[in-house]
C-alpha cells in the first residue's frame, strides 16, 4: 500500500469553520495511521478578497489548539512547494497550455455585462444557470487577433455532450452526473490567476494526494474535477466526501446565526482540546462496536489507531451541545490539579489576546467584559498557585466548561451578591433569620479548626436549637460563603478561602 498524503487546504481567513476543523482532524488521523503517512497544508489564495493579513498564522495558531502538526506547508517546508496558490502560478500555466493544446479548454472573450443578461435569461425560463457556449469553437487565429488587440479572455473547461462522468466515494459509493449538468466552468480568469477547480487538481497532482477529505458539499464539483484529471491524464485521488455538521436544532449547516463557528470561538469558551476533538470526531463517525467505549470517552491516539474513513456515515448529524459539555467535563475531569491551572492561564490568554477574527469582526462589549473578567481570575489564581490548585481540585468534579472555574470562585475577588430570596425561604422572620446568621457566625469563630468532626455537629446542634432542617442552615451557610444555593464541599472551600473571608461574608450577609 502506497503511504497516504492528504491535505488540508483552507483560504486565509484567519479563522476555521469548526465543520472544516472536524473534516482536517479526519486527515490528520488518516496520515497519522502510517508511519510515511503525510499531512499537507496548502493555502487556497486564489481569492484575494479572502486573504487577510496574518491569516495563515492564525489558522496555522487554530490547527495547533487542536493538536493537529502539518507536515508540510507553511513555516514547515516540504518537496513539493511552494505551499501557496499564488506563488504556484507558473506551475499552473503549464496545465493549462496542456489543456488548451488539447482542445479539452479555450478561451472565451464573454462580458460580465452578458454573462449577467444570459444568467437573467436561463432564469427567467426556470433553466438551469449555466454558459451557453457561445466563445466555444472561435478559430485560433480570432482567438490570437482577439488577444492581440488587447482583449483578456478567460479560459474555460470544455465538458463533453452526451456522457456520464463517475467516481467512486468512500462514503457515498458510485457517484455519477451526466454532461449536460456540468458547467463549462472557468478555470483561468481574465487576470491569469486560476480558479480553485484548476487550481485544486493541479495541486493535488503536483503534491501527490492520494485521498481527498472534504464536505459533502463539494461532490457537484467533483465531475468537473475528474473531467480534468482525465484531460490531464491523471489517476483522480479517493474521494471521500464528508456529512455536514447540523445547527443544534437540525436544521441546515451549523452557521454564525446559530452562534460561533470559529475553532477558536470554541477554546475562548472555555473547551479544552481533549473535549473538543473526541465530540467533534463522533459526528458522523462512529468506531466499530468491537473496540468502542460505552461513554464514549476517547483520546486522539485512539482515533489515530481506529478511525476509518469508511465508517464515515452518509447522513448529517446535529451540533449537541449538550453532549460535548459533557464530554468536555469528562475531559476537565481527567487533568490533574496542576494541569487544570495551566490549561485555565491557557484558556484567559485566548480570551485576552487580539486575534485576527478580533480584527475582522471587531472586539464586542460581551468579549471586553469577559476579558476584564477573566483577568481578575488570573490575578487571583497568581497570588498563591499551591492554594490555587487545592481550589481548582476542590470544584474541578463540577467544570464543564472554564468559565466555570470563575462562576465558583468568583466569591473570592469580586463583590458576589447573595440569593436573599432562598435565605427568605428558609427564614422569613426578619429578625429570627438575623439572629440565626449571628449565632452561626459566633459558633464557626468559636472552633479552634474547622475539621469535619467539629464543624458538623456544631451546625447541627444549632440547627435543632432553632427547630430547622439541618440541610436548611447548610443552605443558609453555603448561600453566606458563596452566595449560591449550590456550593464546592462547603468546608473545604472555607478553610482554603480562610476565617478572615468567611467572617468577612457573614458580616456583608448581615449587613444586607
Amino acid at each position: 500500500m502506497s503511504s497516504v498524503r492528504v491535505r488540508m487546504a483552507p483560504s486565509p481567513t484567519g479563522w476555521i469553520h469548526i465543520g472544516t476543523a472536524r473534516t482536517f482532524l479526519f486527515d490528520y488521523y488518516m496520515a497519522k495511521q502510517q508511519k510515511e503517512g503525510s499531512l499537507v497544508l496548502r493555502i487556497e489564495d486564489t481569492d484575494q478578497k479572502r486573504t487577510v493579513a496574518g491569516g495563515v498564522e492564525s489558522l496555522i495558531q487554530s490547527l495547533k489548539l487542536l493538536g493537529i502538526e502539518h507536515d508540510e506547508g507553511p513555516g514547515v517546508g516540504g518537496a513539493y512547494g511552494p505551499y501557496t496558490q499564488t506563488e504556484r502560478t507558473d506551475i499552473y500555466q503549464k496545465y493549462v497550455n496542456k489543456l488548451l493544446a488539447s482542445g479539452h479548454a479555450y478561451h472565451c472573450f464573454c462580458s460580465e455585462e452578458r454573462l449577467e443578461n444570459l444568467r437573467k435569461e436561463q432564469e427567467a425560463l426556470k433553466q438551469k444557470s449555466r454558459y451557453d457556449g457561445l466563445c466555444r469553437n472561435l478559430s485560433p487565429e480570432e482567438v490570437s487577433q482577439r488577444i492581440a488587440a488587447g482583449e483578456k479572455p478567460v479560459v474555460r473547461m470544455r465538458v463533453p455532450e452526451n456522457e456520464t462522468v463517475s467516481f467512486e466515494d468512500l462514503v457515498f459509493g458510485r457517484v455519477q452526473f451526466e454532461t449536460s449538468e456540468i458547467d463549462e466552468q472557468v478555470i483561468v480568469k481574465a487576470s491569469g490567476i486560476p480558479t480553485y477547480h484548476l487550481a485544486v487538481v493541479v495541486d493535488d497532482i503536483e503534491m501527490k494526494i492520494t485521498h481527498i477529505l472534504r464536505g459533502v458539499e463539494w461532490i457537484p464539483s467533483t465531475p468537473k474535477h475528474v473531467l480534468l484529471y482525465q484531460y490531464l491524464d491523471q489517476k483522480p485521488p479517493i474521494f471521500v466526501h464528508v456529512p455536514l455538521i447540523l445547527n443544534p436544532d437540525g436544521k441546515g449547516k451549523l452557521s454564525k446565526r446559530k452562534g460561533n463557528v470559529a475553532v477558536l470561538d470554541f477554546f475562548r469558551e472555555g473547551y479544552i482540546r481533549e473535549g473538543l476533538v473526541n465530540f467533534l470526531s463522533l459526528i458522523g463517525w462512529n468506531p466499530d462496536p468491537r473496540v468502542a467505549h460505552k461513554d464514549e470517552i476517547y483520546d486522539i491516539a485512539y482515533f489515530i489507531e481506529h478511525f476509518d474513513p469508511k465508517r464515515i456515515k452518509r447522513s448529517s448529524g446535529r451540533f449537541q451541545v449538550e453532549k460535548l459539555e459533557a464530554i468536555n467535563a469528562a475531559w476537565i475531569a481527567k487533568l490533574s490539579k496542576e494541569e487544570l491551572l495551566e490549561r485555565v492561564y491557557q484558556w484567559i490568554d485566548l480570551v485576552v489576546t487580539d486575534n485576527v477574527v478580533d480584527a475582522m469582526r471587531g472586539v464586542s462589549d460581551e468579549l471586553i467584559e469577559k476579558r476584564e473578567k477573566y483577568l481578575k481570575l488570573r490575578a487571583f489564581l497568581q497570588q498563591d498557585e499551591e492554594k490555587s490548585r487545592e481550589l481548582l481540585g476542590i470544584i474541578q468534579q463540577r467544570v464543564k466548561k472554564l468559565p466555570d472555574v470563575f462562576d465558583w470562585l468568583a466569591v473570592l475577588f469580586t463583590d458576589v451578591s447573595f440569593d436573599l430570596e432562598a435565605l427568605e425561604s428558609v427564614v422569613p422572620e426578619v429578625e429570627k433569620r438575623t439572629e440565626i446568621i449571628y449565632n452561626l457566625r459566633e459558633a464557626l469563630e468559636k472552633l479552634d479548626s474547622w475539621s469535619q468532626e467539629k464543624w458538623e455537629p456544631t451546625i447541627r446542634a444549632l440547627a435543632d436549637t432553632y427547630a430547622l432542617k439541618h440541610g436548611d442552615l447548610f443552605m443558609i451557610l453555603r448561600i453566606i460563603v458563596t452566595g449560591k444555593r449550590i456550593s464546592p464541599p462547603l468546608r473545604e472551600f472555607m478553610e482554603l478561602a480562610g476565617r478572615d473571608f468567611v467572617s468577612q461574608r457573614f458580616q456583608k450577609c448581615l449587613h444586607k
